[in-house]
């Protein structure tokens, strides 16, 4: 072969194991080929071992003491392991794991460089891809990866992934230190009648008052989800007073209702988020599910690459701030 006297397809060396072996992959499986076109830019070689045998004498001259790999690989941990006992090496510990199937999110490589390619995705980080890019993008710190993979340990049985579970992880990690701010999507501008000025001092954060608090200051104009006021007779404005809401068709009527939070509970009123309608800023937060729009308090504004948690809605790393906009993406509640 190495006399140039085969050609591609006449001849190949063959690793002698065992015809009558149970498994037809580990028959005297091939350890090297005739290649005639030149496949390698740096060897001038017509005869290149085949992967198994290649890659058995790379692990023993690399020192190699652990492999680890998908089950998939089992029958070529056999195949190599013929390579080691034939040259007397100590062979590496072998670890073999079950494919991990995520859902929610694209994972094939050729389908995501299509996606980039055709402008469906906007880069690598796309919050729809699976790639640790995407996740890092809206906030999932590495230690959270790291944390659920070792929960998940190495088995060779087919698992599918748990966002919950790295979503737990990710919450013991930042909810320490993630300052609180309000977050209004889909937002109505009201006024609510009777009501006094009143300043508002919100913590940054509730198990931490060294941090300080926010002030918002109001007269009675405010803006507030709607989603959260359609059909309520009665809401608390978080960290305000209790607000009356009469209807007049599709149009709400808001009048001060005092800052009694046991009238709140005693009318099971929900508490929601809100803003002065006079200081806010806007703010898209880009979800999996696609971007919410709505506006946010300034301060949110100084915490670019940092994770905030918007009250009642969830965490979100704060992407960029462009002509006064934020640019926010959604991590988990």
């Amino acid at each position: 072969m190495l006399d140039g006297e085969f050609y591609e397809g006449d001849a190949t060396v063959r690793v002698k194991t065992d015809l009558a072996h149970p498994d037809p992959a580990m028959r005297d499986y091939s350890a090297m080929r005739i290649v005639n076109t030149p496949i390698h830019p740096r060897v001038d070689a017509t005869v290149f071992p085949l992967m198994n045998f290649s890659v058995a004498v790379d692990d023993h001259l690399l020192g190699i003491t652990h492999v680890i790999r998908g089950k998939d690989h089992i029958a070529n941990t056999g195949r190599q392991r013929y390579i080691f006992g034939y040259f007397g090496w100590k062979p590496p510990v072998y670890y073999h794991y079950g494919r991990m199937g995520i859902s929610g999110v694209v994972l094939s490589t050729s389908s995501m460089r299509e996606g980039i390619r055709n402008g469906v995705y906007t880069g690598w980080d796309d919050v729809h891809l699976g790639t640790l890019r995407a996740i890092a993008r809206r906030g999932i710190q590495p230690e959270a990866v790291r944390e659920a993979m070792l929960d998940i340990g190495i088995g060779d049985t087919d698992i599918t992934f748990s966002w919950e579970n790295l979503y737990a992880r990710n919450k013991e990690i930042i909810d320490p230190k993630a300052n609180r701010y309000f977050f209004v999507p889909d937002p109505v501008e009201v006024v609510v009648e009777g009501a006094p000025r009143h300043e508002a001092r919100a913590a940054l954060h509730p198990n931490d008052p060294s941090r300080g608090v926010r002030t918002l200051v109001t007269e009675g104009r405010v803006l507030l989800p709607k989603r959260d006021i359609e059909g309520r007779s009665m809401v608390r404005l978080k960290d305000l007073y209790n607000v009356r809401i009469a209807w007049d068709g599709d149009v709400p009527h808001l009048t001060y209702a005092g800052e009694s939070l046991e009238d709140a509970r005693r009318e099971k009123a929900p508490i929601i988020q809100w803003l002065p309608a006079d200081a806010k800023i806007p703010c898209t937060l880009h979800t999996q599910e696609g971007d919410v729009e709505g506006f946010c308090e300034p301060l949110v504004a100084g915490e670019v690459d940092r994770v905030v948690q918007f009250e009642r809605v969830g965490f979100a790393r704060v992407d960029s701030v462009t002509d006064g906009r934020v640019d926010a993406f959604f991590a988990h509640r």
